[in-house]
């Protein structure tokens, strides 16, 4: 039977790739670290300062047989990286190795749970994490969904902008939307897909592009905007949205910090758009916006 074990190794942040480029030579291809950042606050909400001279724990998982097959792994590292001290080996529990989504009451009648949890009388999408942006915890993301699961998008076209793990754009397709595309820089394609397929959904279009390039690879008109990547995002985009989004059409906007989202919904309303209605949730602001014109 295959084992998992785990040792730790302290690296310091600025060399953490070469390091992890030299346990791939050595075989391993399985790491974890949590990236040390310094966390800075501008109009525009939190930004993330990476700290490169921080020593982390670079948590290295490899899979073996048995324990001298891991213990001779070992010994590999600590010769490849002259580290002198004792490397203690830990046999990795099943139940431990990866953690299960805890479920999500969004206090409207629907909730986010893995596939085998029972909702009871509650509504659910069902849902696993599988690491992206927006997985529904943060509160920008449920005020969205609270939204989008209080209307009916029956015969409508969505386009959701930044989709991360594409919660947003599941929910808009659970609520009947029929054409839904997900765009993210990353290709979030497999997991936005895997969750689709766990609600019976097939009407979602993953599109791999930069929201704020020039070119964004989309196609059409769209019927609502979904936004939830921060103030300046949104307006940098407004040009692109302006475009896609028809007459009338819905503008649904998140990931705004309430300081300055008075200002960012000035602007977007510069644009022809009217407030249809805005709520706060800590510091964090959601709208929905129609398009006059």
């Amino acid at each position: 039977m295959i084992v998992i074990f785990e040792v730790l190794l302290r690296v310091k942040n600025s060399l953490i790739n070469e390091t992890i480029e030299k346990l791939e030579i050595l075989g391993v291809s399985s790491t974890y670290y949590d990236v040390p950042y310094e966390v800075t606050v501008d109009d525009n909400g939190y930004g993330y300062l990476e700290k490169e001279d921080r020593e982390i724990d670079l948590h290295v998982y490899f899979y073996d047989e048995d324990r001298s097959e891991a213990e001779s792994l070992v010994d590999k590292i600590k010769d490849e990286f002259e580290i002198e001290e004792t490397l203690e080996l830990v046999e990795v529990s099943e139940d431990n190795w990866q953690q299960s989504f805890e479920p999500i009451d969004l206090n409207n009648g629907w909730i986010i749970a893995e596939k085998d949890y029972s909702p009871n009388s509650l509504n659910k999408i069902n849902f696993e994490s599988q690491g992206s942006f927006g997985t529904g915890l943060h509160e920008t993301t449920q005020d969205l969904l609270r939204y989008i699961l209080d209307r009916d998008f029956e015969g409508k076209s969505v386009l959701d902008l930044g989709a991360g793990s594409g919660i947003l754009s599941l929910a808009a397709s659970i609520k009947n939307a029929d054409r839904v595309v997900a765009l993210d820089i990353r290709d979030v394609t497999e997991e936005v897909l895997y969750n689709a397929s766990l609600n019976n959904v097939d009407n979602i279009e993953v599109v791999i592009s930069d929201v704020t390039s020039k070119t964004f690879g989309v196609s059409g008109k769209f019927d609502v905007v979904f936004i939830n990547i921060g103030g300046e995002e949104t307006l940098s985009s407004m040009d692109f949205i302006n475009e896609v989004l028809k007459p009338k059409g819905l503008l649904f906007v998140s990931g705004m910090v309430e300081w300055s989202s008075e200002k960012v919904l000035d602007k977007v309303k510069s644009y022809e758009y009217t407030l249809d209605k805005s709520t706060k949730t800590n510091e964090w602001a959601t709208a929905v916006l129609t398009k006059n014109k």
